[in-house]
């Protein structure tokens, strides 16, 4: 889930890994290493690499990705703070190009923080689809102590724009989240779910990390 907040000369190393259980089918994993700097208080570049599996199938690396994410508003001045994700994937299989255009939202109310990524994803190619997919994140943060808070998180498609509910995919579940500041001014965060499929088309069981 990515949040509108970028800090200007940050360098960020990032790992994220998630498994997926299919119940009867072969159940699916994935690793993505992340690096990205902030270039600017608006803006932050990344460079993504993914390699995914299926048990009994094979894996190797999956793709490579550039993304930006660019801020809209001061943080904390408005009804929300508001980014924009700009994402373009070359894929190592044959699976089609893609590009994805995302909006991002934060709205803080008492303690929680919400966070919702509207994600529209448009495939290129010689096999690419000719629909625009749309696909959402979100979660939603218990502010507490910085080292260890809890909350929830959520993640699905909706299937093509001009067809929403087609082919559509949801999963939800609780999260925790971590922040520890080092004493040569670094950070090292976390967070992870476990996360339960909430129709057929979704896995059963997601476990993340990142």
């Amino acid at each position: 889930v990515y949040r509108p907040i970028v800090e200007k000369g940050e360098t960020e190393v990032e790992i994220r890994g998630g498994y997926f259980d299919f119940g009867d089918e072969a159940d699916e994993y994935a690793w993505v290493a992340d690096f990205g700097y902030a270039f600017t208080n608006n803006w932050k570049s990344e460079l993504v690499f993914e390699y995914e599996g299926e048990t009994g199938k094979g894996h190797g690396p999956e793709a490579v990705e550039w993304e930006n994410l660019i801020v809209l508003t001061e943080q904390g001045k408005h009804w929300a703070d508001v980014g924009l994700l700009i994402e373009a994937e070359h894929s190592f299989s044959a699976d089609p190009e893609e590009f994805k255009l995302g909006l991002l939202l934060e709205k803080e109310v008492g303690p929680t923080i919400a966070d919702l990524n509207l994600i529209a994803v448009r495939e290129f190619g010689d096999e690419a689809s000719d629909e625009t997919e749309l696909e959402y994140r979100w979660q939603v943060k218990w502010r507490g102590q910085e080292k260890l808070e809890w909350g929830v998180q959520g993640f699905g498609g909706l299937g093509a724009v001009d067809d929403l509910g087609t082919d559509d995919e949801h999963i939800a579940g609780p999260a925790l989240f971590g922040l520890r500041r080092l004493a040569n001014g670094n950070k090292f965060g976390y967070n992870g779910a476990v996360l339960a499929g909430l129709n057929d088309a979704a896995p059963d069981v997601t476990v993340r990390f990142q």
